[in-house]
């Protein structure tokens, strides 16, 4: 289990003029490690805040500024009219921390994981990222890329039906990309990343990888966890939630596409461990598999139907 540091925890009580009195590993951080501590400050008022240590060496090599990022976007989340937490301080290069670090507010609420999902959930899901899409006075330096390239042949082994996959692939590299309008997207917009008090979507976390870009890979990124955690109905009624807020968007199989190209692997698909920190134990490697083929075969008969 991760320990943050003496020298981490020294920056903290320097940036905050307090003291560290309790620290609780918080579940859910796969990429980073997410630290509850309690503080009392030189006033004497005692409260919670949140460290964020990014510690996995590979994204780092990828995002060297990740943690910058994160601190630019919780300013920004600010702006939103759902609620974020609060940029505290931030150490993005580890001058002075072990690790890219960055202190937060804590936001009340808890993540909803059942094994089932009703339609008033589906619906909060949907009226968050549609509040955060809303936000036209937003803008980021960063903007949406892809975490592939469709150009580069694929195998898919794992899959029952690998030319599907190849189909899809082919179809992106020689597809333009739908005209939209950008805006500012959380680009991680998932249901461990959502909070709730009494049913009520209290807060949305986890914000490094926030940029400018289409409002359907915020929406198709969704979709495909709701896929993955429920079958396609909860992705499907999760995009009737959306167009409800927003009757006239546009939403082609180009954007489940888009959303199974960032996610493909060679590697057999693995259960998210986020999922499993919240009792999902009921997800398997051979379900999210068929699953997979499952949601990218219903994009294609939408395609042929198009």
């Amino acid at each position: 289990m991760h320990q943050t540091s003496k020298q981490t925890i020294q920056w903290i009580e320097a940036s905050i003029d307090g003291d560290v009195l309790e620290r609780e590993t918080l579940k859910g951080g796969m990429s980073s490690d997410l630290t509850l501590l309690t503080v009392k400050l030189s006033d004497g008022v005692v409260k919670e805040m949140v460290l964020r240590e990014y510690t996995d060496r590979e994204w780092l090599k990828m995002e060297p500024d990740i943690a910058y990022k994160e601190a630019e976007n919780l300013t920004l989340a600010e702006k939103l009219s759902v609620s974020t937490p609060s940029l505290i301080a931030s150490d993005s290069t580890a001058r002075q921390t072990t690790w890219p670090s960055l202190l937060m507010s804590k936001v009340e609420g808890e993540v909803i994981l059942n094994r089932s999902y009703t339609e008033d959930w589906i619906d909060e899901l949907a009226e968050a990222l549609f509040l955060i899409h809303q936000a036209t006075d937003i803008t980021c330096l960063s903007s949406y890329f892809r975490y592939f390239d469709p150009i580069i042949p694929v195998q898919a082994t794992w899959s029952a039906v690998p030319k599907n996959w190849q189909k899809m692939m082919n179809y992106l590299a020689h597809t333009p990309v739908p005209e939209t309008t950008p805006a500012f997207i959380h680009r991680d917009f998932h249901p461990t990343n959502v909070l709730f008090i009494n049913s009520k979507v209290s807060a949305v976390v986890d914000w490094p990888n926030a940029c400018m870009g289409p409002k359907q890979v915020d929406i198709g990124h969704c979709r495909w966890n709701l896929a993955m955690l429920y079958g396609q109905d909860a992705a499907d009624d999760f995009l009737k939630a959306y167009r409800k807020k927003d009757p006239d968007l546009a939403y082609p199989p180009y954007w489940d596409f888009e959303m199974l190209g960032n996610v493909f692997t060679e590697d057999k698909p693995e259960v998210y461990g986020g999922w499993l920190a919240y009792e999902r134990t009921d997800l398997t490697e051979a379900l999210l598999i068929k699953r997979m083929d499952s949601f990218l075969h219903n994009a294609l008969d939408r395609l042929n139907g198009e």
